[in-house]
């Protein structure tokens, strides 16, 4: 038999194609990827080709009787379990399993049928125990049986609403069957089940083993007591242990040729002993970390000794571990409070390019909430970016010679990151195309449901738009990570590395450097204007706007570039208005601009040439240190780099355009509930959650939005002013000292000034020259400040966030992550920034220091 025919119905599990997840499900898939190293026994795997053949005759039987007897899922399992096990199997399968058998030396063997659902570990979907396996067979009717039986099991009275829960077509279901040798655990050997991490305690730094007398049936089934054990990743040093009295064990039946299993009494001195001596409990870890790095991932895996050896019998990755939720993943991204509407119109969103990213980058889905909203700030599942985090392809080797050889590894690994930039373009021109069409529907002729009905339009378009936008970051991340490691394995020197690595990437032109180029052009032109010039030191943003047509050179270009960038948001929520329904604050970023001399330091205009021959110049050093055999892998990684840095931030501009349909039909809807007397003003729309006003308007029961919206904007006004709690129920910790703070370095250099504390763009306008910035973090449109600023310290971030890399552009010396910055150093305050130590030190004011009213000091820069 030819097992490599792409149509054959059995496949070995050496079989390349065997790993496919469509083809072998689950169980299978994991198994034949893990039998290639770790000690898996012998198996095949009847493929999912094979059962769609044997449902093909009776799917319009399976048709009929789901529409007969929908709701009822006894009754439902009870008719298609009765259907499938009488239904016979597809003419050759039979032989097609004999044959590949007996080219395994399996045909004489006990073999276990193991179900393996090809529908196994989607996102929220792990279809965990619910599928049946069959211990102890043997002879070829026995095997045929289990087969038919297993594919029963996928028609099971606990599998239909399941797959009714999670939304999924009972006909798009489908299963393999793995065949394997069956390990004979005698009742005086342990098997059962073992996590390479902790998924209980969601503890990452140990693995957890679960074990019983026996085979490890009595372990997955649950219903048996079972011993414990917790075992450092590091040395495999036992942590703790909890044995537990165990009067049984379930052992295969072997006499006369008996198919299954029986339950035997333990004889009492085995049970209350340990299952595994401290050697066994370190192997059994060992073999749990080595099918995660097989698999590159943490697993839940199945196993058992026999005869003093051990056997990996099934693998999967854990996915689910308890939630931690902290502001560390969260703080930079949603430094604000955020209004209900708007973080359930985007969440959904979210999670689904989460997974669909994870999928791009061969990493299992993720079953549970990345982000959620509590108390209206956003807080992250610190485990859930710990266990994804340290996943993303990074590790290019120890050395040179081992990234040579690591090379062919490296490239299948990031074909993905080659053909997503060229995807995401093609399919940008479709989601401009559809926000253009929602902004010139009318809506001011729309009742209340049809005005929600095209908000949840804009959401989808959204939605569909942002599917691969996280890919798109975490592709950044990587790259990233490739070229600092890069760069430290030729320069043996972190901080060399990381100085070629920003004067590698200075060069590339974004979408936020052009905007801020056109912004130093309108700077410019204020300070070529006497009477304009005069203007902008008098006044304001909002002075200046109300004098505009004084000035109607000026005016013309500034509303063509609000035309043009009018979508940049001032805030990730919606309820924020946006540059061109706020224009007085981008004057006050244009005005800080003009304070600007046209040459010198601190000159932001987009000199970009000067940037690309410094880059080009360094690139062609550095490509002269690296191998030959390695210099095309070293310009690739280069290039990608750039390529993700300008997409990254092209991603985040296009989706920044959502926000004017959102806010013009949030507005529309708001005014016509005050008219129905749903709500007191229209901008309380967005503090009523999407959910409740969706069913609100459904059910015509406006009252139900005012008491959401009422509740939750109270809500909102108390949490936007206090700071939030980083680990969410727990209280921060107070400081150490109260005059040393700690965080992470990003840009060098030792910078002393008063403090002055932006927590929105309404302070930008108050900002003074040579202050130090303190924030919960930045964006894009921040940047104008930094060419005031003597320093920057912020809440979030790190050396790669939007503050630390400008900074390091500027030569301002950065210090990122200094949790609850806003609060322990209030404006005025005079401090000492580190960028290289990642210290903010408060230099103490003498009692005859007029503090309130000294000048911030010049920087001094090291």
């Amino acid at each position: 038999m030819n097992t490599e025919h792409s149509t054959a119905w059995v496949l070995p599990f050496h079989a390349p194609e065997a790993g496919a997840l469509f083809l072998s499900g689950g169980k299978g898939a994991n198994l034949a990827r893990s039998a290639r190293v770790l000690p898996v026994p012998e198996g095949v795997i009847v493929t999912s080709r094979a059962y769609r053949a044997f449902i093909a005759p009776i799917q319009d039987e399976i048709r009929a009787i789901l529409a007969e007897t929908s709701g009822d899922h006894a009754s439902l399992s009870a008719k298609l379990t009765a259907l499938i096990l009488h239904a016979p199997l597809p003419d050759g399968l039979a032989r097609e399993i004999e044959a590949a058998l007996l080219q395994e030396n399996l045909l004489d063997a006990r073999l276990a049928a193991r179900s393996s659902g090809t529908l196994e570990d989607l996102p929220g979907a792990a279809f965990a125990g619910q599928h049946d396996t069959f211990l102890g067979l043997s002879g070829l009717p026995a095997i045929l049986d289990a087969v038919r039986r297993c594919y029963a099991s996928l028609w099971n009275e606990r599998v239909l609403p399941y797959r009714e829960r999670l939304g999924i077509n009972h006909l798009d279901a489908t299963m393999a069957v793995v065949l394997q040798r069956m390990v004979e655990v005698s009742a005086e050997e342990a098997a059962g089940v073992a996590f390479s991490i902790d998924p209980v305690r969601g503890n990452l730094r140990e693995a957890l083993i679960n074990a019983a007398f026996g085979l490890g049936e009595s372990v997955v089934g649950g219903d048996a007591p079972v011993d414990e054990f917790r075992v450092r990743r590091d040395d495999f040093g036992l942590v703790e242990s909890v044995i537990a009295r165990k009067n049984e064990a379930i052992v295969s039946l072997r006499e006369n040729g008996q198919q299954g299993t029986r339950v035997v009494l333990l004889p009492e001195a085995l049970r209350d002993a340990p299952t595994l001596d401290a050697a066994q409990v370190a192997r059994v870890a060992e073999l749990a970390l080595a099918a995660e790095k097989q698999c590159g991932f943490p697993q839940d895996i199945e196993w058992a000794f026999c005869g003093g050896k051990l056997y990996l019998l099934q693998t999967r990755p854990v996915t689910r571990i308890p939630a931690r939720w902290t502001r560390d993943e969260s703080a930079e991204r949603f430094p604000n409070a955020v209004t209900p509407m708007t973080w359930e119109l985007v969440e959904e969103g979210f999670h689904a390019s989460l997974n669909h990213s994870f999928a791009l980058m061969g990493l299992p889905p993720f079953g549970d909430k990345w982000f959620v909203m509590k108390d209206y700030y956003i807080y992250g599942n610190q485990n859930a970016v710990e266990l994804y985090g340290g996943r993303l392809p990074k590790e290019i080797g120890a050395d040179l010679a081992s990234l040579a050889a690591a090379l062919p590894a490296l490239a299948a690994q990031y074909a993905w990151a080659q053909n997503l930039p060229i995807l995401w373009m093609r399919d940008l021109d479709a989601y401009l195309i559809g926000i253009g069409a929602l902004m010139q529907e009318r809506v001011d002729g729309k009742d209340a449901l049809e005005l929600w009905n095209y908000v949840l339009r804009v959401r989808d378009l959204g939605r569909a738009y942002f599917l691969p936008n996280i890919a798109i970051s975490l592709t950044q991340r990587s790259l990233y990570a490739l070229l600092n490691r890069l760069l430290f394995l030729v320069l043996r020197d972190q901080a060399a590395a990381q100085r070629l690595f920003d004067t590698l990437l200075a060069s590339v032109d974004t979408k936020t450097a052009q905007v801020n180029g056109e912004m130093w052009a309108l700077s410019r032109q204020i300070r070529a204007d006497a009477a304009l010039a005069e203007l902008a030191r008098a006044e304001s943003g909002q002075g200046i706007l109300a004098r505009l047509r004084k000035f109607p050179a000026f005016e013309r270009q500034f509303q063509d570039f609000l035309q043009r960038h009018g979508h940049r948001e001032l805030d990730f929520d919606a309820y924020c208005p946006t540059w061109i329904e706020a224009p007085h604050i981008v004057l006050d970023q244009i005005k800080t601009l003009a304070e600007c001399p046209d040459e010198g330091q601190g000159d932001p205009r987009n000199p970009n040439a000067p940037h690309k021959i410094a880059a080009v110049e360094a690139e062609l050093r550095l490509l002269a240190q690296i191998p030959e055999n390695l210099r095309y892998a070293a310009r690739e990684i280069i290039r990608l780099a750039r390529v993700y840095t300008e997409l990254d931030d092209l991603e985040h501009y296009q989706t920044t355009r959502l926000t004017l349909p959102f806010r013009r039909a949030l507005a529309a809807l708001g005014a016509r509930l005050v008219e129905l007397g749903a709500l007191d003003a229209p901008d309380e729309v967005y503090f009523c959650p999407a959910s409740v006003l969706d069913a609100a308007l459904r059910e015509n029961a406006p009252e139900k939005i005012r008491e959401a919206a009422q509740r939750h904007k109270a809500g909102y006004e108390k949490a936007r002013h206090r700071a939030p709690a980083w680990n969410h129920g727990e209280a921060d910790a107070a400081p150490e000292t109260a005059d040393a703070l700690k965080g992470l370095g990003g840009s060098p250099g030792i910078a002393e000034g008063e403090t002055f504390v932006i927590l929105s763009p309404d302070d930008f306008s108050r900002f003074p020259r040579n202050a130090i910035l303190v924030a919960r973090t930045t964006n894009p449109a921040w940047t104008p400040l930094f060419y005031q600023a003597a320093g920057v310290v912020t809440e979030s971030g790190g050396p790669l966030s939007h503050g630390a890399v400008t900074a390091r552009e500027l030569g301002l010396p950065a210090v990122m992550a200094v949790r609850n910055v806003t609060q322990r150093l209030p404006s005025g305050t005079r401090v000492r920034v580190n960028g290289s130590a990642g210290t903010v030190v408060v230099i103490p004011v003498p009692d005859n220091d007029d503090h309130g009213h000294a000048p911030h000091g010049e920087p001094k820069k090291a």
